[in-house]
């Protein structure tokens, strides 16, 4: 199967893909440049710029948000760490990873380098997810579940395959690149949800930067070992096998995300916002809640977060903005609100406890049963196993681009921030990615 990847990395075209793929690839595109733009202003998309910066310029490939270039591979570090740094970033429901903050910046950064068109972008974008979630779905899926949760491991192959597509490799190239990527997949030593809450995360930055590499050491002749999509156990397949049939496509199992927070905190709340509004509810009302959810995500039940990290994976955080000021923004959680004694106050309120039943739809969904009560005594218990942004449950391409305004007009201004949408939308017109590159360069007055 490593080969019948390899394939559809060099056989895929536009004239290929179907429609509705195309439209949710653009899709993808606006909404991981909207996160990156946005993870600019935390702590770990500051710092990885300025790791990038540090290891010298070259005329390759732009660090969003400045005027600073790098080659292709560092520069997609800093903007794949910037991409999940909100966590604000896609994800897909399967294995649970988040897929576009390890494709789209090492397609922007790789199509900058070689001037490709906007119509190889998508290729490379469409490539990158097939490939990388077809990966993620065989780490993730291993008895026992080897391997939980880290992004990383499985943007080794997305960055490598879409890679390997705009630098036009052969089968026999790209063949190499993922097996170059999975000898280099930084996992970490308990991959990403086993110490919630640091700025590495799932290893994203790492991930897209060895993804990267792999394609340039492919191009160049260096070899690789075994993949997923090849790997055996005793003369058995390992992994689940998911073929490259051209009738599933994996991107369309996505979702996007409405709030900066971990997915479980989600269908949380949703149900929290509903309840307020239909039943005309504020903070002063709410005494009690308790959300109920799957064994992993009970861990995310710290009122008092330490970083921004910790306050994304913090359900009585996130509820305690919302209850303070009405929406979960990057603007009413980031590193700023972390001491908001009105958030917290709110924040302790709230109970995170296991239900069983919830662990056994993950990932799937990401579900989860709220019990509020009242100061006036009323109980209201809602279950929800969707979020807004579920492929079932989808947020319209309006919303989407609103998302992406709220992130890049203040950084860019909003006369670069429409014309980067209106470029996206018609990304198979577009001669040169550079224009949508040129267009998060350099910092400019809010319009």
């Amino acid at each position: 199967m490593s080969r019948e990847a390899a394939e559809f990395i060099v056989n895929t075209s536009l004239e290929t893909i179907p429609p509705q793929v195309v439209s949710q690839a653009k899709l993808h595109i606006l909404d991981t440049i909207g996160t990156t733009v946005g993870g600019f202003k935390t702590k770990a998309g500051q710092i990885a710029a300025r790791f990038a910066e540090g290891l010298g310029r070259s005329p390759q490939s732009t660090i969003m948000l400045s005027s600073t270039k790098a080659s292709m591979t560092v520069a997609t570090f800093a903007n794949c760490v910037a991409a999940s740094a909100l966590d604000y970033d896609d994800g897909h429901m399967g294995c649970g990873l988040h897929p576009g903050s390890v494709i789209v910046p090492p397609a922007l950064a790789v199509g900058e380098a070689v001037d490709c068109s906007g119509k190889d972008l998508l290729e490379a974008v469409v490539v990158g997810y097939e490939v990388g979630l077809r990966a993620g779905l065989m780490l993730t899926r291993r008895a026992g579940h080897i391997f939980p949760h880290s992004t990383g491991g499985m943007g080794a192959f997305t960055a490598a395959a879409a890679a390997a597509k705009l630098l036009r490799l052969n089968a026999g190239q790209s063949q190499q690149a993922l097996g170059i990527a999975a000898c280099t997949l930084p996992m970490g030593i308990f991959g990403g949800m086993a110490d919630i809450g640091p700025m590495t995360k799932e290893q994203i930055g790492w991930g897209g930067m060895a993804g990267v590499a792999a394609a340039v050491l492919a191009q160049k002749g260096y070899t690789g070992g075994f993949t997923p999509f090849n790997a055996r156990v005793d003369g058995r397949a390992e992994h689940p096998y998911y073929p490259f049939d051209g009738v599933t496509w994996e991107i369309l199992k996505t979702y996007f995300k409405s709030y900066p927070a971990c997915r479980h905190n989600h269908a949380p709340l949703d149900m929290l916002f509903r309840l307020l509004h239909e039943q005309r509810l504020n903070k002063g009302d709410v005494v009690r809640v308790v959300v109920e959810t799957g064994l992993g995500a009970s861990r995310l039940n710290n009122p008092q977060p330490i970083s921004l990290e910790h306050a994304q994976y913090s359900i009585p955080f996130n509820f305690g903005a919302a209850l303070v000021y009405g929406k979960v923004r990057p603007d009413t959680t980031g590193e700023d609100r972390l001491n908001d004694p009105a958030i917290l106050e709110q924040a302790v309120k709230v109970h995170v406890q296991p239900n069983p039943e919830m662990e056994q739809l993950y990932p799937r969904y990401y579900p989860a049963i709220m019990h509020l009560e009242t100061t006036d005594g009323r109980v209201y218990t809602l279950r929800k196993h969707t979020a807004t942004g579920d492929y079932d449950d989808p947020m319209t391409a309006e919303q989407v681009q609103e998302k992406f305004r709220e992130q890049v007009v203040p950084a860019v201004g909003r006369q670069s921030a429409e014309k980067a949408i209106a470029l996206v939308n018609n990304l198979e017109q577009v001669r040169s990615v550079r224009e949508v590159v040129d267009l998060l360069r350099a910092k400019v007055p809010v319009a």
